[in-house]
């Protein structure tokens, strides 16, 4: 194998989006784990520094990792996109309130257990993720059944 066909292979193995759930599992941690520090990041922030209530800032920070979820998705995880840019996030936004769902039942209860809200968002992330890579992988990025 030549070079530049080598460096052509490993280009797209690194940097191009795949197909198999074995490339796009590990893929998905990578961007869950980037958006997640966004999300927390700016959770602690809002409730620390801006005294916003809980589950508002939990709301909006979410929100805003799932926008870098999108974007990352699209061009980097999932080989497959939707037709439609804003059909897909539209339906990339809506199954992430189930995740959001997630967020915030777990932060709401863990309140109720006297749980530190910033641990509660630890264990919630780690059930959003599961939802969220299944919901993404079967629902929008994945291959169309041409009629």
């Amino acid at each position: 194998m030549s070079l530049p066909s080598l460096q052509h292979r490993l280009f797209d193995y690194v940097v191009a989006p795949v197909e198999h759930v074995a490339m796009q599992l590990p893929r998905a941690l990578v961007v869950s784990v980037l958006a997640a520090a966004l999300d927390f990041g700016l959770l602690v922030l809002l409730v620390e520094c801006g005294h916003w209530p809980k589950l508002a800032a939990a709301t909006v920070s979410y929100l805003l990792g799932g926008v870098v979820q999108y974007i990352l998705c699209s061009c980097w995880v999932f080989s497959i996109n939707p037709g439609n840019t804003v059909i897909g996030f539209t339906t990339f936004t809506l199954l992430s309130l189930v995740g959001l769902g997630i967020t915030n039942g777990v932060i709401s209860l863990g309140g109720h257990w006297h749980i530190d809200y910033r641990l509660a968002k630890v264990a919630a992330l780690g059930l959003a993720f599961c939802w969220n890579f299944t919901s993404r992988r079967y629902l929008i990025f994945r291959r169309r059944v041409k009629a």
